[in-house]
């Protein structure tokens, strides 16, 4: 078997296990003093259970910085109640471009709960605490999602 017939079988996997895709608008408050940001968050399961891949895309409206980070979320469902806990990384920068000296990277961990209102519609609260080189701040946010 090639290394090709190989790649193609694990991305054939990994699609056919890609469930539960969710979708959502966040926005919240981070740093002290507190601004506000909002945002796009996307989701989809693995192979592995009750594990999630989160890809979140968010701006800050008051020093037009943005932010792009991805986490790893164990995420069981206790019938109407999704409670998880999540590990990560993401960059601060004011415009997206390769200059990766301008960015601003941090690493995060945190908590927060899905209440599944249907099987296609929750809210989410959310509390992260991202350790920058220089400070740590502390993220609160909340988000309304869609799941397919």
């Amino acid at each position: 078997m090639s290394k090709r017939s190989v790649f193609l079988i694990l991305c054939l996997l990994l699609a056919a296990e890609a469930t539960a895709l969710e979708v959502g608008a966040i926005g919240g408050a981070i740093g002290r003093p507190a601004s506000f940001f909002y945002g796009l968050s996307a989701g989809f399961g693995i192979i592995v259970p009750m594990v999630k891949l989160e890809f979140e895309g968010c701006r800050t409206d008051d020093a037009a910085v943005n932010s792009i980070s991805a986490a790893a979320k164990f995420r069981p469902t206790f019938g109407k109640f999704a409670p998880y806990v999540l590990v990560g990384a993401g960059g601060n920068f004011e415009k997206l471009n390769f200059k990766f000296s301008e960015y601003r990277f941090y690493t995060m961990m945190g908590c927060g709960f899905h209440f599944l209102f249907s099987s296609r519609f929750s809210l989410r609260a959310d509390l992260r605490f991202l350790h920058f080189v220089d400070i740590n701040d502390t993220r609160i946010s909340g988000g309304v999602f869609f799941h397919i």
